[in-house]
């Protein structure tokens, strides 16, 4: 699932990721859960709850379509932003559910633009599950950058950095 995610990212813009992942991983993902006969009934039973979360998301954003421009509020500062990532949580805890943890990480990925520095103060810094969707929105970052822009003390002794780079590499393949 991860590699058909990644595959999809590579090949298309930034505005259509969450399209692509409500009307094509979605759908595959239900499929493979089906088809493994396991844990069907939560999927089926949360599935709709996150496509249609995910559908709201998209509308919010002026990105329904994959094509944006997106939408933001006039004021977009740390207290809007953690209202808005609240907005998109189950809980009221930003980042803690499987659904709005990618939304604040693509949600911070778009707002940042090329700027390592403010994607870490749009992923990493708000009142909810921040490590998580830091994580989801370094994960993007690399797709669309590699390292360029961030810190080299952020990567240059990673602990098990060949076991990361095998698997991208990996990735990288399955997705061409």
């Amino acid at each position: 699932m991860r590699a058909m995610c990644i595959g999809l990212s590579l090949r298309r813009p930034v505005t259509t990721w969450g399209l692509g992942l409500v009307k094509e991983a979605c759908p595959i993902a239900k499929e493979f859960v089906k088809s493994a006969g396991y844990a069907v009934s939560v999927t089926e039973r949360d599935s709709g709850y996150f496509a249609e979360k995910w559908e709201w998301f998209l509308k919010l954003r002026g990105l329904s379509s994959g094509e944006g421009p997106v939408i933001w509020a006039d004021q977009y500062g740390t207290a809007e932003r953690d209202a808005a990532y609240k907005s998109f949580s189950w809980s009221g805890w930003a980042g803690r559910s499987g659904h709005d943890a990618p939304m604040i990480a693509l949600d911070a990925l778009r707002g940042a633009g090329s700027n390592w520095e403010e994607l870490m103060n749009r992923a990493g810094f708000h009142g909810g599950d921040s490590d998580i969707t830091a994580v989801i929105a370094c994960c993007c970052w690399g797709l669309l950058y590699g390292t360029e822009g961030v810190p080299e003390c952020n990567y240059s002794n990673l602990e098990y950095r060949d076991r990361l780079e095998n698997s991208a590499e990996k990735l990288y393949e399955l997705s061409c």
